[in-house]
């Protein structure tokens, strides 16, 4: 059987099957990979059961006894997915799994390898890669502003330009505030850290990176304490918009009456922090529907007060900017990230002097 390790698997870009449960797939897998499962979610769980109740042995003829009937559609699936190309199996830690389905493709004819270490050994690499990136003195531009300023289609749209930006909230799939699920994906810390080391590669060298302001946790996901170092450090653009234009912007990102259900749970879950009053509007609001006045008084009354508490925990210098629409605010952070990069490349020719 042959076998390759997860460097050459990614230098190479092989395609990838992954012979976990759907479950396990869906917390965790490497980029691009497909999911071909020897076991469903319910089948590993008995086998595990049964490892633990009566042994190895036990274990391994119930898993034969699971898996048998399904090889020919195994075979028949790996085969259309690789249509002629070379793949590689991998599962947890390049155990049992992916042995025997290797060990089944190659006597069929199939031109496969066994990823050593399994999964396992890609989360090593991540890990690694982000220790190494903990260790840059790279110097970081942080966008912070009130909420609905746009921050995050600023950074979207400057990426698009080349600016080396790490979405923290994209890379999280949240939102940062209590609403920072509504319409997207669960992610897992492991899913995020390995898409944010692939983000930091895909930059590359450069002399800084550009973030959004965020505070350690976006939802369930924990932010690497390097980052927030470098945020804590970081040259600040401080970011104002109309309260209006605010409003329009979350309205449009939320679209609130498509996840009235959604907004209304996620509501109760900070209401207890309201006064009396703000509770009593809001309940009347989410009644008709008035999703603008629900919005306005939350930024008002609870995410206002709330961020500017946060951004004291930052010590770098502040530029502050403000604008009307977003074409204006994004010319003008970019104008700012021009003059900070004119700055560290002229202190830089003096350093080299």
């Amino acid at each position: 059987m042959k076998t390759i390790d997860i460097d050459e698997v990614l230098h190479k870009e092989m395609l990838l099957l992954d012979v976990r449960t759907p479950a396990e797939f869906e917390k965790f897998h490497i980029p691009g990979a497909i999911n071909l499962p020897i076991f469903t979610n319910k089948e590993r769980e008995v086998v595990g059961t049964t490892y633990k109740q009566k042994g190895t042995e036990a274990a391994k003829e119930l898993g034969i006894s699971i898996v048998s009937p399904k090889l020919p559609e195994f075979y028949k699936r790996a085969k259309e997915i690789a249509s002629h190309r070379e793949f590689a199996v991998y599962c947890w830690r390049g155990g049992m799994r992916s042995k025997s389905l290797v060990t089944i493709f190659e006597m069929m004819g199939l031109s496969c390898y066994q990823v050593e270490g399994g999964i396992r050994a890609y989360r090593q690499k991540v890990t690694a890669g982000l220790e190494d990136f903990a260790l840059q003195t790279t110097p970081y531009l942080v966008l912070e502003g009130l909420t609905g300023t746009s921050k995050t289609e600023i950074l979207m749209a400057l990426e698009k330009k080349g600016y080396p930006i790490i979405d923290l909230e994209g890379l999280a799939a949240h939102r940062g505030s209590v609403f920072g699920r509504v319409d997207l994906p669960e992610r897992s810390q492991k899913e995020f850290e390995a898409k944010l080391y692939h983000q930091m590669i895909a930059i590359g060298e450069t002399p800084y990176y550009i973030i959004e302001s965020e505070s350690k946790r976006l939802g369930n996901i924990i932010i690497p304490d390097f980052i927030l170092e470098g945020k804590q450090k970081g040259t600040r653009i401080h970011v104002h918009a109309p309260l209006s234009y605010r409003i329009h912007t979350i309205l449009n990102t939320y679209h609130p009456e498509q996840h009235h259900e959604e907004i209304t749970d996620a509501i109760s879950k900070i209401e207890k922090r309201f006064s009396s009053e703000d509770k009593e509007v809001i309940n009347q609001a989410l009644e008709t529907q008035d999703y603008a006045c629900i919005i306005e008084r939350l930024l008002l009354y609870y995410y206002d007060p709330r961020y500017e508490h946060k951004a004291h925990e930052n010590e770098g210098n502040i530029i502050h900017l403000s604008y009307g629409s977003l074409e204006e605010g994004i010319q003008l952070v970019q104008n700012e990230i021009d003059r900070f990069e004119i700055k560290l490349r002229l202190e830089g020719e003096k350093v080299s002097l």
